[in-house]
Formats: structure tokens, C-alpha cells, sequence
């Protein structure tokens, strides 16, 4: 046998032996695979990829809202998202994003998944569901277009910003809603929880107020219901929203780092803008106008005023920010920092406001400490009681304010310690400033502390003021201890300072009787 056919023997014998091993070697195991559970196949989606001035003309059939209990999978009720869809711009990024592609809504709906949503036409909410869009995702933005959500009877929310995930509940994160118009709900907008939420250029107007048409209503301890409403949100703007006629404007609960800037919030009931136990957040550049309601007061007098107002930080509302806003009308009061019975709002700034003819007091705070007034202009025509009004307070500092044509006193610093009053300008008012200690009812003030020292009028410092055409006095101490007066200008007063009662270790230069 040459070597060549032996040679291609070989060659068989290896390819056979081959054959014989693979087939003697057991078959590998198939891994386990998993059951997969039926899924609902979603409806067909209509998208559009938007430019700035294009126009969309709506063919499909709106899509149909549902009831029932909602589960983590996307409800009927909205066409599913499109898998390429862009995700938005970041909101607060500042620049912008690609163009992204809409799915569009013609009727109210449940959100459950991320995306760029936008209605083409109005809404109207649908009996025993009085809820509009619900949103339960996170990376969602909705643009009305300028198109309306009509509520039913003032109940359910237009948008309601809701926790989604089970069995671990998650807030929502970066949504933002736009260009929308929302009448006769319970609320405009209602996010229960959140992170980065961003709402503007809304008119949330017309919805709930708990005061009948002549806008009487309870004296107020808190209520529910109008324009915004945020609880529980990490990091939010509300910007340029149009939020009247309602109880209150805009309402924040037990958050913290909120921007409220340039809104309008006119004649509701209750408050313009209120935060509840929020802290490191910014009221700035809003109009605020009649912000009041009539209740029955505890001697039985139907008036206007009950601890309503433009801007109303409560309950524990700590290290913010209130400037640069216009306050005008007949709001009961401009300003109020209120902890009466409640937790103190201390470290606050309120300033570079211009506040015109509240009722009442045009700020108001108290209890509370290390609060600073600063370089407001305050005018109330004799109409208003008190320019800077506070109580128990400790560390205060009112500098640099303008405070003219106040019934009563432009500061009025009752039973208070450590206040600074500088640089300020008083006038054409009953008195410039008044320091006084007195006693209090203890029914009403229960949770003070019943020694009267802690609460005494003491080491007080007013400097650097100009006391001008004040009908009574210029500065006014009664019961007052302790206080350094130095410095100030006084002209054309009844008296430039007057000293009642118990006056121990003041120090007053500068000022004739």
C-alpha cells in the first residue's frame, strides 16, 4: 500500500472515532425557563415628532379612559409609549434635548410608562372617576397645548402625581406638566410624592374654595383644595402658573427645596402661596392680590381677615426665602410666618417685597426665632394695622424696610428679646415702633410657658432709623428692659421716644422728647 492511501485511511478511522464519542455523550440539560404570564397587547399608538411650529391634526379616536383598580401594568386607557421614544430633556438642565416624539392624548388617562405625552383636544372628567391624568411613572412630561381639563362638582384632581411600584411604593421622579388649563377640580395639580417636578405656564384657576359665594367661610386653622398642591416633593419649580379663585393657590406640604417664582395667585380664600412644615425653598417674583375671606370672630363680628393671606408659611416652615414679590389688596395679611400652637418657622428671610394696603398686618411672624425682615416697602393708606407685627420672638432683625401709613405701629414688637431694628425708614403712622411686655391670656396661649420673664421685653437694639411724621411717637417702649436706642433721626414726631412703665437699664441717646 503506497502512502498515499495510507494516509487517507487514517483519516477515516479519526473522522469515525470522532462520530462514535459525540454520540455517546449525554445531552446537556436545558436550563429551566420561566412561565411567562399573558400580557395584554396594547393598543395601536399614535406618535408625532414635534418641530416648534408644527400643527398636528388629530385622526385617531380618543383614547378612552377606565376605572378600576390600577396595577403596574400600562392601563388600555393610554397607547403604549413607542420603544424608540427619545427621552425628554433633562427639566432642569436649561438646555435643550432632542426633539421628542409625542403619544397623544384626547382624553383623560392613566400614565404608567415614560415619555413625552400631548393633548390634542379638551377633557372633561367622567362621572364616578373624578380624576383626569394620572401619572405613576417617573421621566414623564405632558403638554396640554393650551387645551382644558374640566373637572366635575370641584372634586378629583386634573393631574394627579401619584406613587406607583408594588410592593415597594416610589415617588415619581422628573415630571413635568405644561401649558395646561384645569377648571372646577379639587385641584389642578396634586402630587402626593415626588422628585424634580417642574409645573408652568398653567392657568389652574376656578377650582375648589370651601367658602360659599359671598366668601364666607370657617376661621381659619387649614384647608384644602385650588391651584398647585404639593406634599412630600424633593426639588420642584413652579413657575409662571396662573392659580385665582380658589382656596388656596399654591400649597406645599412637607417638602423641601421649592421654587414658587413668578406665578399669580388673586383672590382666593384661604392663601396666594402656603408652605406647611417646608423647609430651603423660595417664594420670589409672584403677584398676589385680595387674598381674604369672612368668617365670624370669637366676639361674634362677621369680618374679613381669619388668618387668611398672600403668603403663609406654617407649621414649621424653616430657613426660607420670601422676596421680591408684589402684594397688593386686600389680603388679610401681606406676610405671615404663623406658630401659634404649632411648630416655630425659624431662620426665614423675608425681603425686597413691596406689600400695598393689607388688612391686617402687612408680615406678620412670632414665637419663633432668627427671623430676618429686610429692605421691604411696606404702605397701607391707614388702612392697614401694623407694618412688621411679631410676639415671643427671639433674634429678630428688621433692617432697611420702608414702612409708611400704617393705622397702628410700623413695628410692633410684643413681649420679645434680642430684636434688631436697624436702618429703617417709619412714617406717617400712629407710632414708629413700639416695645412692649404684657400679659396674655393663658386659654389662648396654653403651650407658653407660664414664667413671665422668659417672654419679657429685653436687650433689644434700635439704631440707624428715621422716625419721621408719626402721629403719637417715634419710638414707643412699655415695659421694655435693657434696650439700646442710639442713632436715629426723628422729625416731625408728637414725641420721638416715650418710655412707659418698667424701663431698667435702657440705654437712649440721641433723641429729645
Amino acid at each position: 500500500m503506497d502512502k498515499l492511501s495510507r494516509l487517507f485511511i487514517l483519516m477515516l478511522l479519526v473522522g469515525a472515532a470522532s462520530m462514535l464519542a459525540a454520540c455517546a455523550a449525554p445531552e446537556p440539560t436545558p436550563e429551566p425557563t420561566e412561565t411567562l404570564k399573558p400580557t395584554r397587547t396594547p393598543r395601536p399608538t399614535r406618535t408625532a415628532t414635534l418641530t416648534s411650529n408644527e400643527t398636528i391634526t388629530p385622526t385617531s379616536v380618543a383614547l378612552a379612559s377606565t376605572g378600576g383598580t390600577p396595577t403596574d401594568a400600562p392601563s388600555p386607557a393610554l397607547a403604549s409609549a413607542p420603544t424608540n421614544t427619545p427621552e425628554p430633556a433633562p427639566i432642569f438642565s436649561g438646555t435643550p434635548g432632542p426633539t421628542p416624539t409625542a403619544t397623544m392624548l384626547g382624553d383623560c388617562a392613566e400614565i404608567w410608562q415614560s415619555g413625552y405625552y400631548k393633548m390634542y383636544a379638551d377633557f372633561k372628567t367622567k362621572m364616578k372617576r373624578f380624576d383626569c391624568m394620572i401619572v405613576q411613572a417617573s421621566d414623564v412630561v405632558i403638554d396640554c397645548d393650551n387645551h382644558t381639563v374640566e373637572g366635575m362638582d370641584r372634586q378629583g384632581h386634573g393631574f394627579w402625581i401619584r406613587k406607583y411600584g408594588f410592593p415597594i411604593l416610589q415617588a415619581p421622579n422628573n415630571v413635568e406638566i405644561k401649558n395646561c388649563k384645569v377648571s372646577n377640580a379639587r385641584d389642578g395639580v396634586f402630587a402626593e410624592a415626588g422628585t424634580n417636578i417642574y409645573i408652568h405656564d398653567n392657568n389652574f384657576s376656578n377650582n375648589y374654595d370651601d367658602t360659599d359665594s359671598r366668601r364666607y367661610g370657617t376661621f381659619l386653622g387649614l384647608t384644602e383644595g385650588g391651584g398647585i398642591r404639593l406634599d412630600n416633593v424633593q426639588g420642584a419649580r413652579i413657575e409662571n402658573n396662573t392659580t385665582n379663585n380658589g382656596a388656596i393657590g399654591i400649597d406645599v406640604r412637607n417638602s423641601d427645596s421649592i421654587i414658587i417664582r413668578n406665578n399669580t395667585a388673586s383672590n382666593n380664600s384661604a392663601w396666594g402661596v402656603h408652605l406647611l412644615n417646608t423647609q430651603q425653598s423660595e417664594v420670589s417674583g409672584n403677584t398676589l392680590k385680595d387674598n381674604v375671606r369672612y368668617c365670624t370672630w370669637g366676639s361674634g363680628v362677621v369680618a374679613r381677615g381669619c388668618d387668611a393671606g398672600a403668603i403663609m408659611l406654617h407649621d414649621g416652615a424653616s430657613r426660607n426665602t420670601v422676596r421680591n414679590n408684589a402684594i397688593s389688596g386686600a389680603n388679610g395679611s401681606g406676610i405671615f410666618v404663623k406658630a401659634h400652637n404649632l411648630r416655630c418657622g425659624d431662620d426665614n428671610v423675608i425681603q425686597n417685597n413691596k406689600i400695598n394696603d393689607a388688612l391686617y398686618n402687612a408680615i406678620e411672624l412670632g414665637f419663633c426665632t432668627g427671623d430676618q425682615v429686610l429692605g421691604n416697602e411696606i404702605t397701607g393708606n391707614g388702612s392697614t394695622y401694623v407694618g412688621i407685627s411679631f410676639g415671643f420672638a427671639t433674634n429678630t432683625a428688621i433692617r432697611n424696610n420702608k414702612i409708611s401709613g400704617m393705622r397702628n405701629q410700623g413695628i410692633n414688637a410684643w413681649n420679645s428679646r434680642g430684636t434688631t431694628i436697624d436702618g429703617n425708614l417709619i412714617s406717617a403712622s400712629h407710632e414708629g415702633a413700639l416695645l412692649s411686655w404684657g400679659e396674655w391670656d393663658p386659654k389662648q396661649f396654653g403651650f407658653l410657658s407660664p414664667s413671665p420673664d422668659r417672654y419679657a421685653s429685653r436687650d433689644n437694639t434700635i439704631t440707624n432709623n428715621t422716625f419721621r411724621d408719626n402721629a403719637l411717637a417715634g419710638i414707643h417702649l412699655l415695659n421694655s428692659i435693657q434696650n439700646q436706642v442710639t442713632n436715629n433721626t426723628f422729625a416731625n414726631n408728637a414725641k420721638n421716644v416715650w418710655v412707659e412703665g418698667k424701663n431698667d437699664g435702657n440705654v437712649i441717646a440721641g433723641a429729645s422728647p
